[in-house]
């Protein structure tokens, strides 16, 4: 019996209780948070890259995921299959009998068998180790295309930010990743055929996310996936993270002396100390002083 808000409730020994939320990061209390295992299901980046890359090598490349698949299935086969083994053994030498356990043939039986079993999976557990390298490797060429799903999905879920219907599931982000790989012109070639399904599959969510947006925000989801792609090295032209957070989040240095207060206010001049922490901008701060007069005023 338990008491529940001042009232006696019997209780049963397998009462579970599951409690679900859809926050992002719930925060419970210590005392709560002590008593409850918390389970997280969303989805990581590295995660969903994961999951992207057996998607994209199951439709190029179906009989090498099999082999995967297949792969890690034996290699489970082989942990059962030790385990057993170890159990039965721990099991017979519990119930020996100390005094004659050296004539106990079943066990010496059991022993050389164990023995014989663990030998030939520790062989087939190497076999299947190279051969799990080379599976790894042939996957590994779909490595960039699962990067550019993963990559696309997290930032359209943030678009949520910006107006609360922008919801994409992704399930719906699924569908179409597989409409751009249907879509995509084929070539023998793997690192060109790479290089085409990025180019697709970008263009295709581009225009499926693009075409329910309101007109106001089609610019700042370009902008979203333009800085992003510059963030990740995918564009020819510089981008410095530094000069990209500066810009963005605008921070400056406060409580400094202002040497220009009579025409430039104080949050102007902390702006301008923090930016010449930047590369190419060390002497800024300097130069507005000296040319005030003539160039900045």
């Amino acid at each position: 019996i338990i008491k529940i808000g001042g009232e006696e409730v019997d209780y049963d020994a397998k009462f579970q209780l599951y409690l679900q939320s859809k926050l992002p990061n719930p925060h419970y209390r210590p005392e709560i948070a002590a008593q409850c295992t918390i389970i997280n299901f969303i989805v990581t980046p590295d995660g969903l890259e994961d999951q992207i890359l057996a998607m994209v090598v199951n439709v190029e490349k179906p009989e090498l995921e099999q082999q995967k698949q297949g792969l890690v299935r034996r290699q489970n086969d082989f942990k059962v299959t030790l385990s057993q083994l170890e159990d039965d053994l721990l099991s017979q030498l519990s119930a020996a009998d100390p005094s004659t356990i050296l004539d106990n043939l079943p066990l010496i039986e059991g022993l050389e068998k164990t023995k014989a079993t663990s030998k030939e999976i520790a062989i087939q557990v190497a076999q299947a180790q190279k051969t799990e390298v080379e599976i790894n490797t042939s996957r590994e060429l779909y490595r960039p295309v699962a990067a550019e799903g993963s990559m696309l999905f997290f930032l359209i879920i943030q678009l949520c930010y910006i107006e609360h219907m922008y919801q994409y599931s992704l399930e719906s982000f699924v569908g179409f990743l597989y409409k751009a790989i249907d879509r995509t012109e084929a070539t023998d070639d793997l690192e060109e055929r790479s290089k085409r399904l990025i180019s697709k599959i970008r263009i295709t969510i581009f225009t499926w996310v693009n075409r329910g947006l309101f007109e106001s925000h089609k610019l700042i989801f370009c902008s979203m996936l333009t800085f992003k792609l510059f963030g990740q090295g995918q564009l020819a032209e510089d981008f410095s993270p530094s000069y990209m957070n500066y810009l963005m989040r605008a921070p400056n240095v406060i409580g400094a002396e202002n040497p220009l207060a009579d025409w430039l206010p104080n949050k102007c001049w902390g702006l301008i100390l923090k930016l010449c922490e930047l590369e190419g901008f060390d002497n800024f701060g300097t130069n507005m002083e000296k040319d005030a007069p003539s160039r900045f005023k």
